[in-house]
């Protein structure tokens, strides 16, 4: 990377002399702030930016990028995706508290606010900055967060332990090696105490010992059960390390009392929207509404097609609107992960495809990745694929009660506000008015293209606008803040800096929806469509491994294109595309996966049809060859003698039938038709008459 304009967060800047390497985690057109690489230290430098230019320009410092592990949460064991999601949310508020420049991490200045953080999540301070100085030094990588063995296992090494971990006893031996299926025993026994008020971990630790390490023993003559040897069943000492890894005392507590007196007795009182929201990107909220317009289709605009739905994402703190999407998906994923793949894209590129500009980033932010999220009971946000979109991305998701738009009035309004602003212009041209005689299909112009220009503008218009009803701050008043949510966003973000997407390939992946592929000989199959990867040796040798066997392949689709398939590969992203090489494939390239499940339930009418007519068939066929056996029986045997020669002079026969000769002969002897014998001729009574009939 050469282009020093592109410098961003995440760069790698290299000092050529020495070969430190640096990692930038904060960027701004005074200062920029480094985080140094390769040591066990966290150590930050400020510099100005005009500084590092110069350096960068004078050839003593290279400017590079790299690329981190492409990883899928839901591969890892429950133990270590317990660690890493505890490890994310720790940090995400981390970023939250300390940014945009982190420099209030750094030097022995006091850590109120980390130190109460740490205690939430019941991470040691050793724990926190080994943690912290990989995850500042790869550029704010999620992968860094996840236990480091993990990795290991990508590399092709695999950690096996055969002695059991931590101090031994002097007097007995007891206790077994924590293995995934010990794991599994200790979640069931957790599980168990999770199940009442007046359960213990000691009486959850008898339960499992009763059920797994339980043995019949003969006392005396009588039969009863005891338990086996303490060297082969863990101890208690085990059980309540993992419960206490994987139960948190809010957890506890909930258990305990019961949801309604938690709730009541120890929530925080909320007073208005801004409560508990610390700085932009830390709660957005979510919403979808029907746009009161009938559009018309973009290819015959003689066509109504109906309504389009509005997605919405709104930053509570600064109030401006970070993502939109418009598009004809309603209760859909797809609605909401058009939202979030908006919520990446660079909005002035985003822009300028509409024909539309801005200056000040402030006015419409990119690449930001939020903390918290409120949607309301929509059947897309409780759906499994939203849940799990959230848990792998990081954001908390906190779901409002039924009928309780007010729970999540900021997005709401935003929809008022807009149809306010459009429905003059759209009056006549679609608008769809709450009357009986509205003839909006009928009077559609607009199509989704130029619709979706109007709400581009309306975000813009949203974005700078003076909001009077803001309850601003006494700093803000102090500082002269004016309620824009551009200015907020502005003053904001150089208190609490807002999460970033680390790494765009990881982000992307999260948003594509998993498939249950197949692998064989012949590539990667799914839903009836073949792939192929390109350069992946690995892969070539797992097909022909797989022979004619289907082996399951977990992949990962975009359902907006067929064209491609994603798998991971020792942390890369990899791509497979349709294979064109098999006949009928190319030809669905560039469909949506609906489109190409449509064309396959053609296909299934048309072999439900094709098999009716070859059920005909084949009964004619039946009835046929039945009348000519029947045509031939006879009373006798077959005369077998001298069969060689009568099935020459057959032979023979066959052969004088079908000559060439006979065949041109019946080509010159074909009768012709009749021609219709001509009209009598009459003498001419004239000349004139004469020279008619000659013409005629």
């Amino acid at each position: 990377m050469s282009n020093i304009d592109n410098m961003t967060t995440g760069n790698i800047i290299t000092d050529k002399e020495t070969g430190t390497r640096y990692r930038i985690i904060y960027v701004s057109v005074k200062n920029i702030v480094l985080c140094e690489m390769d040591i066990t230290k966290f150590v930050l430098i400020s510099m100005s930016y005009m500084q590092l230019v110069d350096f960068i320009q004078e050839h003593n410092f290279t400017i590079s990028d790299d690329k981190g592990l492409v990883f899928d949460e839901n591969n890892l064991s429950e133990n270590i995706k317990t660690k890493y999601i505890r490890n994310r949310d720790m940090m995400n508020e981390i970023v939250a508290a300390y940014g945009p420049t982190f420099l209030g991490l750094s030097g022995k200045k006091p850590k109120k606010r980390l130190y109460e953080i740490l205690e939430k999540y019941n991470c040691s301070s050793s724990t926190f900055w080994r943690l912290c100085v990989k995850y500042f030094q790869s550029g704010m990588k999620t992968y860094t967060l996840v236990d480091g063995k993990t990795w290991s296992n990508v590399k092709g090494k695999e950690l096996k332990r055969n002695v059991k971990s931590g101090k031994h006893s002097e007097y007995v031996e007891s206790g077994i090696v924590v293995n995934d299926k010990v794991r599994e025993q200790f979640e069931d026994a957790l599980n168990h105490y999770k199940k009442g008020r007046a359960k213990s971990f000691r009486s959850a630790f008898d339960w499992m010992n009763y059920k797994y390490y339980s043995e019949t023993k003969i006392i005396n003559g009588a039969t009863t059960v005891g338990l086996m040897p303490e060297s082969q069943r863990p101890t208690y000492n085990q059980f309540y390390y993992y419960c206490s890894k994987h139960i948190t005392e809010q957890e506890k507590d909930l258990i305990k009392t019961s949801a309604a007196e938690q709730r009541n007795n120890k929530r925080l009182l909320t007073s208005d929207s801004l409560h508990g929201v610390y700085g932009p990107g830390d709660m957005v909220e979510i919403d979808a509404c029907e746009a009161d317009v009938s559009l018309v289709s973009s290819a015959d605009s003689n066509k109504t097609i109906g309504r389009p739905i509005v997605y919405f994402m709104i930053d509570v703190y600064t109030r401006a609107i970070i993502a939109m999407s418009v598009a004809f998906d309603n209760n859909s994923i797809l609605g909401v992960t058009n939202l979030f793949l908006n919520l990446a894209d660079n909005k002035k590129e985003y822009c300028s495809r509409f024909g539309m500009g801005f200056d000040d980033d402030a006015i419409w932010p990119s690449n930001i990745k939020p903390r918290r999220v409120r949607v309301d009971r929509g059947s897309e946000f409780k759906s499994k694929e939203f849940i799990r979109i959230c848990n792998e991305l990081g954001i908390e998701l906190q779901i409002v009660s039924g009928a309780s738009g007010s729970l999540k009035g900021v997005v709401e309004q935003s929809f008022h506000q807009m149809h306010s602003r459009q429905n003059e212009h759209l009056e006549d041209n679609g608008l769809i008015e709450k009357r009986y005689d509205s003839n909006h299909h009928k009077e559609a112009t607009l199509n989704i293209e130029q619709y979706t220009k109007m709400v581009i503008n309306f975000v813009l218009m949203h974005n700078q606008q003076y909001d009077k009803t803001y309850p601003l701050t006494k700093e803000m008043m102090d500082k002269r803040i004016q309620p824009i949510p551009a200015a907020l966003w502005a003053y904001g973000a150089q208190k609490i800096a807002p999460s970033r997407i680390p790494d765009k390939d990881q982000y992307l992946y999260t948003l594509m929806t998993p498939i249950k592929a197949k692998l064989s000989r012949r590539g990667i199959s799914y839903n009836g469509l073949w792939y192929l990867p390109k350069d992946d040796k690995k892969l070539t040798k797992d097909m022909f491994r797989a022979g004619t066997k289907k082996v399951p392949f977990e992949a990962r689709m975009d359902k907006r294109s067929v064209n491609d398939i994603y798998y991971i590969r020792n942390g890369n992203l990899m791509k497979a595309s349709l294979n064109e090489m098999i006949t009928g494939n190319a030809d669905f390239a560039d469909l949506t996966e609906k489109e190409w499940n449509d064309y396959r339930k053609g296909k299934s009418q048309l072999d439900a049809k094709g098999r009716i007519q070859n059920e005909d068939l084949s009964a004619f066929n039946y009835s046929v060859n039945q009348e000519i056996v029947e045509s031939a029986q006879k009373n006798t045997y077959s005369d077998k003698k001298n069969m060689r020669v009568t099935r020459e002079l057959e032979k023979q026969k066959v052969s004088r039938e079908n000559n060439i000769a006979q065949r041109l002969q019946d080509e010159d002897t074909k009768v012709l038709p009749e021609k219709p014998n001509p009209k009598p001729k009459r003498k001419p009574k004239s000349f004139q008459e004469a020279i008619e009939m000659y013409f005629d």
